[in-house]
């Protein structure tokens, strides 16, 4: 029964809006959130600095650099922050990409 709970509780969250900006927004998954980011021209750019802090650095060491942390500061304001894949999905690796390249920084942040 238990288990049967978790269940429906992880399909409801999967389908749950989320509040971004004032405004509640259906989920959406990350390769539509990267689209949406590359038509803005400031979160795009941001997006690639995030992804060349994150290649060949040590986590630590990528939030120590303050172009970093600006550019995950803007990022946790673009929908690419509660974007999520799921699995099986048609471009699932890219996906997941775009998920790390903002989670990865995020999860290291709070610790």
């Amino acid at each position: 029964m238990i288990l049967l709970n978790i269940l429906a509780l992880l399909f409801v969250a999967d389908e749950v809006v989320a509040l971004e900006n004032g405004e509640w927004t259906a989920p959406m998954d990350c390769l539509r959130a990267s689209e949406m980011c590359n038509q803005n021209a400031q979160c795009s750019s941001r997006f690639r600095i995030m992804r060349q802090c994150l290649v060949g650095r040590d986590r630590s060491a990528m939030l120590e650099n303050k172009e970093c942390q600006a550019a995950l500061e803007v990022l946790q304001d673009s929908p690419l922050h509660h974007c999520h894949c799921k699995r099986g999905m048609k471009k699932e690796l890219q996906c997941l990409q775009s998920y790390w390249t903002i989670h990865m920084s995020l999860n290291e942040e709070s610790h």
